[in-house]
Protein backbone atom coordinates (compact mmCIF):
# COMPACT_ATOMS: atom_id res chain seq x y z
CA UNK A 1 0.00 0.00 0.00
CA UNK A 2 2.86 2.40 0.77
CA UNK A 3 4.32 1.91 -2.68
CA UNK A 4 0.90 2.48 -4.25
CA UNK A 5 0.52 5.85 -2.46
CA UNK A 6 3.95 7.02 -3.59
CA UNK A 7 3.49 5.75 -7.13
CA UNK A 8 -0.02 7.23 -7.46
CA UNK A 9 1.33 10.74 -6.82
CA UNK A 10 3.48 10.41 -9.90
CA UNK A 11 0.47 9.30 -11.97
CA UNK A 12 -1.71 12.21 -10.84
CA UNK A 13 -2.50 14.54 -13.77
CA UNK A 14 -2.17 17.79 -11.73
CA UNK A 15 1.16 16.68 -10.28
CA UNK A 16 2.41 15.51 -13.66
CA UNK A 17 1.43 18.89 -15.16
CA UNK A 18 3.23 20.72 -12.35
CA UNK A 19 6.35 18.59 -12.79
CA UNK A 20 6.35 19.42 -16.50
CA UNK A 21 5.86 23.14 -15.76
CA UNK A 22 8.72 23.21 -13.24
CA UNK A 23 10.92 21.23 -15.63
CA UNK A 24 10.36 23.74 -18.43
CA UNK A 25 10.64 26.79 -16.15
CA UNK A 26 13.98 25.76 -14.66
CA UNK A 27 15.33 23.89 -17.68
CA UNK A 28 15.92 20.64 -15.80
CA UNK A 29 14.82 17.12 -16.76
CA UNK A 30 11.47 15.96 -15.40
CA UNK A 31 13.08 13.00 -13.63
CA UNK A 32 14.98 15.45 -11.40
CA UNK A 33 11.78 17.17 -10.22
CA UNK A 34 10.61 15.46 -7.03
CA UNK A 35 7.10 16.44 -5.89
CA UNK A 36 6.69 16.62 -2.12
CA UNK A 37 3.59 17.47 -0.09
CA UNK A 38 3.98 19.68 2.96
CA UNK A 39 2.61 18.83 6.41
CA UNK A 40 2.10 22.48 7.40
CA UNK A 41 -1.70 22.22 7.70
CA UNK A 42 -1.99 18.62 8.83
CA UNK A 43 -1.85 17.03 12.26
CA UNK A 44 -1.48 13.35 11.38
CA UNK A 45 1.28 11.61 9.49
CA UNK A 46 0.61 9.94 6.15
CA UNK A 47 2.94 7.16 5.01
CA UNK A 48 2.43 8.06 1.35
CA UNK A 49 3.55 11.63 2.01
CA UNK A 50 6.50 10.39 4.07
CA UNK A 51 7.61 8.13 1.23
CA UNK A 52 7.58 11.04 -1.25
CA UNK A 53 9.65 13.18 1.12
CA UNK A 54 12.15 10.36 1.66
CA UNK A 55 12.41 9.69 -2.08
CA UNK A 56 13.09 13.38 -2.70
CA UNK A 57 15.70 13.44 0.08
CA UNK A 58 17.39 10.34 -1.34
CA UNK A 59 17.54 11.97 -4.79
CA UNK A 60 19.07 15.13 -3.27
CA UNK A 61 21.71 13.04 -1.51
CA UNK A 62 22.54 11.19 -4.75
CA UNK A 63 22.94 14.52 -6.56
CA UNK A 64 25.10 15.92 -3.76
CA UNK A 65 27.30 12.82 -3.82
CA UNK A 66 27.71 13.11 -7.61
CA UNK A 67 28.62 16.79 -7.25
CA UNK A 68 31.25 16.04 -4.59
CA UNK A 69 32.68 13.18 -6.65
CA UNK A 70 32.93 15.47 -9.69
CA UNK A 71 34.55 18.25 -7.64
CA UNK A 72 37.06 15.79 -6.21
CA UNK A 73 37.83 14.49 -9.71
CA UNK A 74 38.34 18.04 -11.03
CA UNK A 75 40.65 18.80 -8.10
CA UNK A 76 42.69 15.67 -8.75
CA UNK A 77 42.93 16.50 -12.47
CA UNK A 78 44.05 20.07 -11.68
CA UNK A 79 46.69 18.78 -9.28
CA UNK A 80 47.96 16.35 -11.91
CA UNK A 81 48.19 19.15 -14.49
CA UNK A 82 50.03 21.41 -12.05
CA UNK A 83 52.46 18.69 -11.04
CA UNK A 84 53.02 17.80 -14.71
CA UNK A 85 53.83 21.42 -15.60
CA UNK A 86 56.26 21.59 -12.63
CA UNK A 87 58.12 18.56 -13.99
CA UNK A 88 58.28 20.15 -17.45
CA UNK A 89 59.60 23.42 -16.01
CA UNK A 90 62.21 21.55 -13.94
CA UNK A 91 63.46 19.55 -16.94
CA UNK A 92 63.67 22.73 -19.06
CA UNK A 93 65.79 24.41 -16.36
CA UNK A 94 68.23 21.53 -16.14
Amino acid sequence: MVQENAASAFRSKPIKDMVMKVSKSFGIPEYLVCPVKSYTNEFTLDTGVDILALLALRQMLFCAEDHLDNAQMRGAMSAMRLSGSDHENASESA
